[in-house]
């Protein structure tokens, strides 16, 4: 898979399941990609031993390290809630009743 399709098919991944947590929790779309992105920050700290280099899932050693992985994913996670932080109007649009 190129790097490209990988990039978007991670893209879509977050879509759909924002989309997903929206609807069935009625909550904002913007809270929707906090989580699923938190989600996904987890996902890999829990997948964290067989990323390690030289372990089962990164044999080859070519993948991002896991440590700078995850430190790439908590950034995303903090940027969004500081951008949540400064423009709160980013939480009334979504499937909810109240948007």
């Amino acid at each position: 898979m190129s790097r490209r399709k990988g990039i978007a098919l991670r893209l879509a991944l977050v879509v759909v399941l924002a989309a997903a947590i929206s609807f069935f929790f009625e909550s904002s779309f913007y809270v929707s990609i906090v989580i699923a992105t938190a989600l996904g920050v987890f996902g890999e700290m829990v997948h964290m031993p067989e990323n390690m280099p030289g372990a089962a899932d990164n044999s080859e050693e070519k993948e991002v390290h896991p440590f700078k992985a995850m430190a790439i994913g908590a950034l995303v996670v903090s940027i969004l809630l500081v951008v949540d932080f400064l423009f709160p109007k980013l939480n009334h649009h979504g499937f909810s009743s109240y948007s």
